[in-house]
């Protein structure tokens, strides 16, 4: 699921420290082992293929906070001297023989790297970072959707698939998979 930024409210509830939380080497240990690269280069990656720093920034804050309660500062990763990639000329025998692209709109929440997989492909891929409202009710209506999969299947993989969905809900309505597993008991 698209991992949101968003400032936790003190409930009283005990946290658990992130193992990340002092080390930058574990840290950026971390953010290579989840996204196949180091913060420099992703950075500097995102940067090359047209995004804008502050966007970036914001993407960056939202990676790190998965992997530390203190997000490490993005100008020590970023470089100024980075610029967009200007695209390689087409000549013009070429353009007349492209077809015209056509896009698609899916409304979807995305998870594990897709729009990195759509951009390797060669295609274009634009998100919309939602509102935490917007948020959780797209998880809301991917639980429903999830679970009617599975009414029909009666899968493993969609049972599996369900309990991501409700780990994301969780997490996205200011809660812990412990606070709910503890409720359960």
């Amino acid at each position: 699921m698209k991992k949101q930024l968003s400032r936790k409210q003190n409930t009283g509830a005990k946290t658990r420290k992130s193992f990340f939380h002092h080390s930058s080497a574990a840290f950026e240990a971390a953010f290579q082992q989840r996204l196949g690269a180091s913060p420099a280069e992703w950075i500097k990656a995102k940067i090359e293929n047209g995004s804008r720093k502050e966007d970036v920034k914001y993407l960056f804050e939202i990676c790190a906070a998965e992997f530390s309660e203190k997000s490490p500062d993005f100008e020590r990763y970023y470089n100024p001297a980075w610029k967009k990639k200007e695209p390689a000329a087409v000549p013009k025998e070429e353009v007349k023989s492209m077809t015209p692209r056509t896009s698609k709109i899916y409304n979807k929440l995305v998870r594990d790297r897709i729009p990195e997989i759509i951009e390797k492909d060669g295609k274009t891929c634009i998100c919309e970072t939602l509102s935490r409202e917007q948020y959780i009710a797209m998880l809301d209506a991917k639980l429903n959707e999830e679970l009617a999969e599975y009414q029909e299947s009666k899968s493993l993989e969609e049972l599996a698939d369900l309990l991501e969905v409700m780990g994301a809900v969780v997490k996205a309505r200011g809660y812990t998979w412990e606070q709910l597993t503890a409720i359960r008991k």
